[in-house]
């Protein structure tokens, strides 16, 4: 009977403690929640309203009427698109020969080149180039990527390629690579799709799963773009992440405008760029320190990059 009494008494005991690490243990974990709830939001925050100083467009005297200006050789008269690799190295690409060139950055001169294809080198309109885990990429206008591995002087170099949804009438300028979500950004030069009106749009190409969603990534309103042109007029010609802030930026060679977006697709801040300085603007890529470069299609003339380091 004493043992009974003794069970009797000792289980409510047993189960109150349990309760209360249990509630206490689920009261740590709503805790940690909430912490990491509020962390995940002053991140976001800050991301996508990002002050002078870190990265943000308002950093780069890009109203500047004699920045640094490198030009570059006759074989590039038609540069479109740019990139870096992680070591800080710069790419080019011309735009109907599937050629990718090393540049100086610091003259201008071609350090090597070499050619996608095998004895002969394969023709297209190609219109920007980035850099990915080792790997780049060529986008044509009509969508088609094609992935590469770096090749010596002169080497020819196997390719893949992918095929998307997108065509000719969609007019696929700019290339980038978001880090984040380990995609590519494709921004449409002309029509976003039959939805989407004059507004213009970025698809994200997954490299885990090879494939382009069909839902654009940002959608910028042609209403909330203005520069020194018409209302509107803004035609996408390149795309890059900074790696500084995390924004994408956009450049139109129509419109001599660049844009900065949030990684939600929010403009964060605009500005003109200065037609005596840019002439035709096709290419735009960052260094890991933030150095902002653009490149000026020579339209038969003298083709160069710009280039706006970050004031601290």
């Amino acid at each position: 009977m004493k043992a009974d009494r003794y069970i009797i008494w000792v289980f409510p005991v047993i189960f109150a403690i349990f309760s209360y690490v249990g509630c206490t243990s689920k009261k740590q974990e709503k805790e940690k929640d909430t912490k990491d709830k509020v962390a995940f939001e002053r991140e976001q925050k800050t991301i996508d309203n990002i002050p002078d100083g870190i990265g943000s467009l308002g950093d780069y005297d890009i109203s500047s009427q004699s920045p640094e200006k490198v030009d570059l050789p006759s074989e590039l008269i038609e540069v479109s698109g740019i990139t870096f690799t992680d070591d800080n190295r710069l790419f080019a690409h011309g735009d109907e020969d599937g050629d990718v060139f090393e540049i100086d950055v610091s003259t201008g001169k071609i350090i090597k080149r070499f050619h996608l294809g095998s004895w002969l080198v394969i023709k297209g309109d190609f219109e920007d180039i980035a850099y990915a885990k080792g790997k780049f990429y060529l986008v044509e206008s009509n969508g088609k990527l094609y992935e590469f591995s770096e090749g010596n002087n002169g080497e020819f170099v196997k390719y893949k390629t992918y095929k998307t949804f997108l065509s000719g009438k969609n007019d696929v300028e700019g290339l980038c690579f978001d880090n984040e979500t380990n995609s590519l950004l494709l921004a449409c030069k002309e029509s976003g799709g039959k939805d989407y009106g004059k507004d213009k749009t970025v698809y994200s190409f997954s490299l885990d799963n090879l494939e382009l969603d069909e839902v654009p990534r940002f959608i910028i309103s042609s209403k909330d773009i203005k520069n020194n042109s018409v209302e509107g007029k803004f035609n996408p010609s390149g795309i890059a992440k900074n790696p500084v802030s995390g924004s994408f930026y956009l450049i139109a060679a129509k419109g001599n405008t660049i844009v900065e977006l949030s990684k939600n697709g929010e403009i964060l801040d605009q500005a003109d760029l200065p037609e005596k300085v840019h002439i035709q603007a096709e290419g735009i890529a960052f260094k890991n320190d933030g150095t902002l470069f653009i490149s000026n299609e020579g339209k038969e003339k003298q083709a160069y990059f710009v280039v706006y380091k970050a004031r601290n």
